[in-house]
């Protein structure tokens, strides 16, 4: 079989998509302006420097433990996100801000996805805020990116609680989540 000069570039192409793969990083911003220990969860996959995963990385939380979060989390603003590579329309990276019981407020959060859907991300400052998970159903507030290899960046305190930076650390697990039940009416 003889090759062509055009096939031969497409195949060292082919073959370095190949090598090169999926990749996603998560990095973690903190103004908290306590220094408060972190707990071990399932696995611990960072406590404040960057996390790059080489392929698809699933179902992955992150809160800042602030001496009050259980287990995952657990009575603590968490962000959950999935970061994979689109196979298929919407088929790809979600990234949300939950406060589905027994989850609650705790501090602030915002997550800005980039190296695609660059300033696609949400932020919760309250208790209230229209951006998070309460229940279940709350799905309009997933925030989606249908972009190869997207990052995520997760700020605990955007804008800062008394203006300086700390060496609190946030915790990122791979997570076991609540379970996402669709309610059937009765």
């Amino acid at each position: 079989m003889a090759f062509s000069l055009l096939s031969v570039p497409t195949i060292l192409f082919a073959l370095a998509a190949c090598v090169l793969g999926e990749k996603h990083t998560v990095t973690f911003e903190n103004n908290w302006d306590m220094e408060l220990p972190t707990y071990p969860g399932t696995k611990v996959l960072s406590t404040g420097e960057p996390y790059t995963s080489d392929g698809p990385l699933y179902s992955v939380i992150a809160y800042l433990q602030t001496g009050d979060c259980g287990y995952d989390g657990i009575g603590c603003s968490l962000v959950e996100t999935s970061l994979i590579n689109p196979k298929c329309p919407g088929c790809g990276s979600s990234s949300d801000i939950s406060l589905i019981p027994p989850l609650a407020y705790s501090v602030p959060v915002d997550f800005t996805y980039y190296g695609g859907c660059n300033g696609l991300g949400a932020t919760c400052s309250s208790a209230d805020c229209e951006t998070a998970f309460f229940d279940p159903d709350d799905n309009e507030v997933q925030v989606a990116c249908q972009d190869d290899d997207v990052n995520l960046k997760i700020t605990f305190c955007p804008n800062g609680t008394t203006g300086f930076h700390t060496t609190a650390l946030p915790s990122a697990y791979v997570s076991r989540r609540i379970p996402r039940v669709k309610r059937t009416p009765n």
